[in-house]
């Protein structure tokens, strides 16, 4: 069995979707399940040559891996599987801008009516596509993402003095700017990784914020800072999964995250969690992960156990059973 696995236009560093599925590609193949071919399709402004360009590139089973929903309508219904990890535009997007129809359209409803099965990588995924589309939820079957196996538990001791803390990721849902306000008067060092705007320069000066700051970089140095980290942040306001969570849990890196879904699921006892709306809350629940060393031991433990759950293997058998059901 050929499997094809269609890739948006590859961005310089980018790991979520991209790094998830040629992972997955590369361990099926491994293991002698199946054959695979990689399509990447070209710039998003180049919609309709992409859709013929996935028409020519069918195999048994195809897999459009997120992000290019839209080339759904150019590849067969009944050996298609779409993945979509979220609905994020809603966030970005009034209903009285146009951008909003035209991917609520192109992205979202057109693709879903014509897939046969769709995965998400979270329960709250899956919802949101229901309340948005009106899809059965009998169509959707919910396969997480799993972590990168070149991450690895790394023993360390804790930087009691200036304790450096991870921020994965600058974006608006990331909550940046509410995490620097929370750390205002904590001695420590913030770890930012992800491009800072004007503004929340100027917040990080205004808040006496000691801080390092990096962004476009490799997975090596991705994993280092990991390793580095004594404490790591992710708590965000919206998200499809959360992949830092899980890549906390696996360094061994105790974690705050926030009180919503999926994040919360994603997390189960391996976080602290916190209303990521809330700069007191966050406040006190980094001081107390900094006071409390038991706490912090208790939260590795937690999350060696729940990384488990997220390992390539059980995430590849998912959709190895997934293709083979599609090709009987």
């Amino acid at each position: 069995m050929y499997v094809s696995y269609f890739f948006r236009k590859r961005r310089k560093n980018a790991y979520s979707i991209e790094h998830i599925f040629e992972g997955l590609s590369a361990q099926l193949k491994k293991e002698g399940r199946i054959g695979v071919r990689k399509i990447e399709v070209s710039s998003i402004r180049d919609i309709f040559t992409n859709i013929f360009q996935a028409r020519a590139a069918q195999s048994e089973v195809n897999h459009i891996t997120g992000d290019i929903y839209y080339v759904m309508l150019g590849v067969n219904k009944k050996s298609t599987v779409l993945t979509i990890h979220d609905c994020v535009f809603k966030t970005q997007y009034s209903k009285w801008n146009p951008k909003y129809w035209l991917i609520n359209f192109l992205w979202y409803q057109l693709p879903v009516r014509k897939s046969n099965m769709i995965t998400t990588i979270s329960e709250k995924t899956k919802k949101e596509l229901i309340e948005l589309t009106g899809v059965r939820a009998d169509k959707i079957k919910v396969v997480p993402n799993f972590y990168d196996p070149r991450l690895e538990f790394v023993p360390a001791g804790f930087n009691n003095t200036c304790p450096r803390i991870l921020q994965i990721g600058t974006k608006e849902n990331k909550n940046l700017p509410r995490i620097i306000t929370a750390l205002q008067g904590i001695n420590c060092e913030l770890d930012i990784v992800g491009p800072l705007s004007e503004d929340m320069l100027h917040l990080l000066k205004e808040n006496k914020i000691k801080y390092t700051n990096s962004s476009n970089i490799p997975f090596e140095q991705l994993k280092k800072k990991y390793e580095e980290a004594d404490v790591v942040l992710f708590i965000s306001t919206y998200e499809g999964f959360g992949m830092p969570i899980i890549e906390a849990n696996v360094v061994g890196r105790p974690l705050i995250t926030s009180n919503l879904s999926p994040m919360t699921e994603i997390a189960g006892d391996s976080a602290m969690k916190v209303n990521p709306y809330d700069i007191l809350e966050i406040k006190l629940a980094i001081m107390q992960l900094l006071a409390d060393a038991s706490l912090r031991q208790q939260l590795v433990k937690n999350g060696l156990m729940n990384a488990e759950r997220y390992n390539i293997n059980t995430i590849a058998n998912k959709y190895s059973l997934l293709y083979e059901s599609m090709v009987k």
